[in-house]
């Protein structure tokens, strides 16, 4: 009893002296109140500085903090130098080319201010290294158009000339915009190889910030680039990036202030984040993401729909009347609440859009007048139609597949799945609905993937082109080459030797030739139908209005600026 009365009266003086002490500590320094340091939630960790290798979004936020490429592209889509001194251009003497012989060269001057973190300048050593080591048929990796340099030739430190054998027209944005950086030659191990060298891990800066510490499943820590050649920049002492894997939990975050950004904000969290001062959230100026139902042609399991046509969605009349039996309307306003902006074409972003494709409507009674032209009828009244006179199926074959999608996505894209499922089964087709993780959806045909390896019927997810040319992103997904597995992403097996043949007409630097070229594609598109364009998704980040200067982008993640962003 004496004991504890004792002990309680030692706390009770211990505390009371612990409380004096705190009063007498030191207030914050003037210097560390004002250090301007804020805060970005993401909800997982970067696989590395290298979205080349990865492209799930997070690398790319994370290398636009401390690495720069040859030129980069703004919300508007104008392309800027960054570590190029100046864009080259047929005018200013820094393009040439036959267009008879179908090849270029390109000149690049780089800027002679910039240094790595470390000191050492950044110089044409460090373009022709980078190169190297993507091309390197073991250890390398693949950007748009790679294929097409025969060499690089070094004139001087800051000075170099790409030789192409072929007319690249995207060749300002090769070595720079959103994933292409340039790797220091003195400091990455390049025996390592480009897919997993270190350096991706530990990266030495040129850009505005430096990765100070990373503790995997946490935070990511960046401090200022004290050479970072932009004279004044950047205004911001520190970036913190923490890993918050529930949305619900990056929202409470951002109201309360815990947080200053959140990246790729949801269409629920935005219309929750409605009404609130003190966030602002910022879309970009065009959507890039188009969400898009992908038909096999061929019999699922195979990938030749010659040899093994699909027995449903081989016929287009079946393809024509799933989009005329689609409300997009109802799914933009019940599940994507209002954000999301009907799409049917690929070109829908500038520069390069059609006009000549109308809007396809929404009609029940067309689509299911295709179905029965193309001799698919429900004729024993179970509700679901029966191969009868249809050509590409045995009399009798049952109109039912599998509807997949991919479960990252989340709640809106799931109950679009599970409506677009519930207006097919009332024109009669029965589909059977499957989530999956899109790391298996995408997975290389090695690895067991679902699409390279044609286990499917028809699935639904979002892609589209970033930057400001379409050339790379058309023929990875429509041209015959890529319908080999694992060759690209032609998962439809779709082949058109017209549409070949304009998409090899678009490698020109005649601006209108290219655009003629694109509608006409537009045309075939849209006749044949290989995929399906429903809407564009809202591109947008949501900030504190103390945080200035973030602007979202179609062609980039939100850091491309960071240099300019400033704290109120």
């Amino acid at each position: 009893m004496y004991r504890s009365k004792l002990l309680s009266l030692v706390f009770v003086i211990v505390l009371i002296v612990t409380s004096l002490l705190g009063c007498q500590q030191k207030a914050p320094s003037p210097a560390a109140q004002d250090q301007k340091n804020i805060t970005i939630v993401i909800p997982e960790d970067p696989p590395s500085f290298n979205p080349i290798i990865t492209d799930t979004g997070y690398d790319a936020l994370v290398m636009e903090l401390v690495l720069l490429g040859l030129s980069d592209i703004d919300p508007q889509g104008n392309i800027f130098p960054e570590l190029a001194a100046e864009l080259p251009t047929v005018e200013n003497g820094g393009v040439l080319y036959d267009e008879s012989a179908g090849t270029m060269s390109v000149t690049w001057k780089m800027r002679q201010d910039v240094q790595w973190s470390d000191g050492t300048p950044v110089t044409a050593d460090d373009v022709i290294f980078t190169y190297n080591a993507i091309v390197n048929p073991e250890t390398g990796g693949w950007i748009p158009g790679i294929d097409y340099i025969d060499s690089i030739d070094k004139i001087d430190d800051h000075t170099f000339t790409i030789n192409y054998n072929a007319i690249y027209p995207a060749y300002l944005t090769q070595f720079g915009g959103e994933q292409v950086a340039i790797w220091p030659a003195h400091y990455c191990d390049a025996t390592q190889g480009f897919a997993s060298w270190d350096c991706a891990r530990k990266p030495l800066s040129d850009g505005p910030f430096v990765l100070s510490e990373w503790v995997s499943g946490d935070h990511m820590t960046f401090t200022r680039n004290e050479k970072y050649f932009e004279k004044g920049k950047p205004a911001l002492d520190k970036i913190t990036i923490n890993i918050v894997p529930d949305q619900t939990v990056r929202k409470t975050m951002l109201i309360n202030g815990d947080a200053d950004l959140d990246m790729w904000t949801t269409e629920p969290i935005i219309a929750d984040l409605k009404g609130n001062s003190n966030i602002e959230v910022n879309p970009s100026p065009t959507n890039r993401f188009v969400m898009r139902i992908f038909f096999n042609l061929a019999a699922k399991g195979t990938t030749d729909p010659v040899a093994t046509p699909h027995p449903i969605l081989s016929d287009v009349r079946v393809r024509q009347a799933i989009r005329a039996a689609i409300d997009v309307d109802t799914i933009s306003k019940e599940f994507f609440l209002g954000y999301a902006q009907p799409d049917w074409t690929e070109f829908f972003r500038p520069p390069y859009t059609c006009a000549n494709i109308p809007r396809p409507k929404f009609d029940l009674a067309a689509a299911s007048a295709l179905l029965d032209e193309a001799g698919w009828k429900d004729t024993d009244g179970d509700g679901v139609r029966e191969c009868r006179g249809c050509k590409t199926a045995k009399e009798g074959y049952v109109m039912e597949m599998e509807f997949i999608t991919y479960s990252e996505f989340g709640e809106p894209l799931e109950l679009t799945q599970q409506f677009i499922a519930e207006q097919l089964g009332k024109l009669g087709m029965k589909l059977k609905l499957t989530v999956v993780e899109g790391s298996v959806l995408w997975a290389a045909s090695t690895d067991g993937g679902i699409e390279q390896n044609g286990n499917f019927d028809m699935d639904i997810w979002d892609d589209g082109y970033s930057g400001v040319d379409p050339t790379a992103f058309i023929e990875s997904y429509y041209s015959t080459a890529a319908a080999t597995p694992d060759a690209g992403y032609n998962f439809m097996r779709w082949t058109n030797p017209d549409f070949e043949n304009l998409l090899s007409s678009t490698y020109t630097l005649d601006e209108q030739l290219r655009k003629d070229a694109f509608c006409k594609m537009a045309a075939i598109l849209d006749k044949e139908l290989p995929e399906l364009q429903l809407f564009t998704a809202l591109n947008a980040d949501a900030h504190s209005i103390n945080l200035q200067n973030v602007q979202s982008s179609t062609n980039d993640v939100v850091t491309w600026n960071s240099a300019d962003w400033v704290l109120k």
